[in-house]
């Protein structure tokens, strides 16, 4: 029986994402407990899976702000995190890193579930979408952030990340190692149920999810029916988007049962987000027996196999190319992929990934 003490470490919780799941499985299984800046009231909690969990403070109407939230968590972390020195591992989840500087003679591990995206592959795309001040502000902040981030994940003393997509991320932009662990799925959870009519999609509604051309492509289809159903600062834009579709319903957040229930019924699934990390909804759809019409590009390339669970678009397709895909995707072309689907999801299970996870642990004596 080890007898070491393990704490991971999340920059916060701000939404019901596989990330967020990712951290609390580890930290069941684990036997860890969990500190993050803040919990908020939209987000998975680790306190009522009952883990002990620090909260570094509240979240109020000023941490709601973007930039003013990216300066408290770091602060938080740099300067409220003295009792990392009671555990022997810790691991990083999330920008959190300043914490290191508080782990001296410490294990420190890193699950990067990606270098910041904003500061590295997604920097030019989001300088375009800034006005002239905002660049002037943004453009020395991402240069210091990128050095502080580089000279801190040089500390650490394992990286392990959750795709080969990221893992050759990590080498272009750090210029460091790391193994992989692919994240789990619940796959006792997602069950098929039945084939219905409909298309699901449960992304976050975020730009970089691409849920708004999903929208687009169903406006084109009256024939073909989507829901959607998730949050974020996209739910304004879509539902107008929806509006005089009968086809197209929007939910808005649902709970995790009716998540079950809605996936183990639909037709199929889809994910388009831009070079996505490693992508958990894929692997929860063919958990449920249903293929997942994707992208070529991220880390949906090491999870969805083209014709067989799941059809995959070029990484530059278009609105007429959802389009395509979904009339391709059939019932019985559909039902065809069920086992297949089936079987791939069980390559990303829980048991594996902590496996994998304590595999990397033993390294370090645990």
């Amino acid at each position: 029986m080890h007898t070491k003490k393990i704490i991971i470490l999340h920059d916060y919780f701000l939404y019901k994402g596989g990330g967020e799941r990712l951290v609390i499985t580890m930290a069941k299984r684990l036997g860890a407990d969990i500190a993050t800046a803040f919990i908020s009231n939209e987000a998975f909690n680790p306190k009522d899976y009952g883990i002990k969990t620090i909260e570094l403070y509240k979240e109020s109407r000023w941490s709601k702000i973007p930039g003013f939230r990216y300066t408290q968590v770091h602060l938080s972390f740099l300067f409220k995190t003295k009792f990392i020195q009671n555990y022997d591992i810790i691991i990083y989840s999330g920008d959190c890193l300043n914490a290191l500087l508080n782990a001296k003679g410490k294990v420190n591990i890193a699950y990067m579930h990606t270098p910041p995206r904003h500061l590295y592959d997604s920097y030019q795309d989001r300088l375009r979408s800034y006005g002239f001040f905002k660049k002037l502000i943004f453009i020395p902040y991402a240069f210091f952030n990128r050095w502080r981030f580089k000279k801190l994940s040089q500390k650490l003393d394992l990286i392990i990340t959750n795709s080969q997509t990221v893992q050759e991320r990590i080498k272009k932009y750090l210029g460091l190692d790391s193994v992989i662990a692919y994240p789990p799925c619940n796959t006792e959870k997602f069950r098929f149920i039945e084939q219905g009519d409909y298309f699901f999609s449960w992304a976050r509604l975020y730009p970089a999810k691409r849920v708004d051309m999903i929208v687009e492509a169903f406006t084109k289809m009256p024939d073909k029916r989507l829901i959607v159903a998730s949050g974020g600062p996209e739910l304004d834009k879509l539902k107008k988007m929806a509006q005089g579709h009968k086809n197209i319903e929007i939910k808005g957040w649902i709970s995790d049962e009716e998540l079950f229930e809605i996936l183990g019924r639909c037709l199929a699934t889809i994910y388009i987000p831009i070079r996505e990390d490693f992508g958990m909804s894929p692997v929860e759809s063919m958990s449920a027996g249903k293929p997942v019409i994707g992208v070529n590009e991220g880390g949906l390339r090491e999870t969805i196999i083209h014709d067989k669970t799941g059809i995959l678009l070029d990484p530059k397709f278009n609105v007429n190319d959802i389009i395509n895909a979904v009339h391709e995707m059939t019932p019985q072309k559909a039902l065809s992929m069920k086992k297949y689907c089936e079987e791939r999801a069980k390559d990303f299970t829980e048991d594996k990934f902590i496996d994998k996870i304590r595999e990397y642990l033993s390294l370090f004596d645990y």
